[in-house]
């Protein structure tokens, strides 16, 4: 019994940190309207958006549970404030990342979101 648990704590274990691993190190980019193109970048539990000329505008930190995916950010002259966290649903397929809304008060995050991101491999 006891080796039973032991085993269902590791893979619990083994879940929460590889979720994230799920979007790690991958590029992806989109166009939005009246701002051009954007890329996002996924590093460790890091997430950056720059610009086609590579400036950071938003930095912060995200988390994956199961399909969803929670942006908090932390710098940048686009970020949102660092208490409010957005929720999105997540399907990552194909070389396309698509985000649906769950719940963010922030307007730009939620103009980013609305697009499908193209992965990107420089």
């Amino acid at each position: 019994m006891k080796i039973k648990l032991f085993y269902l704590i590791l893979f619990t274990i083994m879940i929460s940190f590889s979720a994230n691993a799920q979007l790690e190190g991958k590029k992806f980019k989109t166009q939005v309207e009246g701002i051009g193109e954007i890329n996002l970048a996924f590093k460790g539990n890091v997430y950056e958006l720059s610009t086609s000329a590579k400036v950071v505008v938003v930095k912060g930190n995200y988390e994956i549970k199961k399909n969803t995916i929670a942006f908090t950010d932390t710098e940048g002259p686009m970020a949102c404030p660092k208490d409010v966290t957005g929720k999105y649903e997540f399907i990552y397929s194909n070389g396309e990342l698509k985000l649906k809304a769950i719940q963010d008060a922030c307007l730009g995050r939620n103009t980013m979101a609305a697009t499908v991101w193209i992965e990107v491999n420089d």
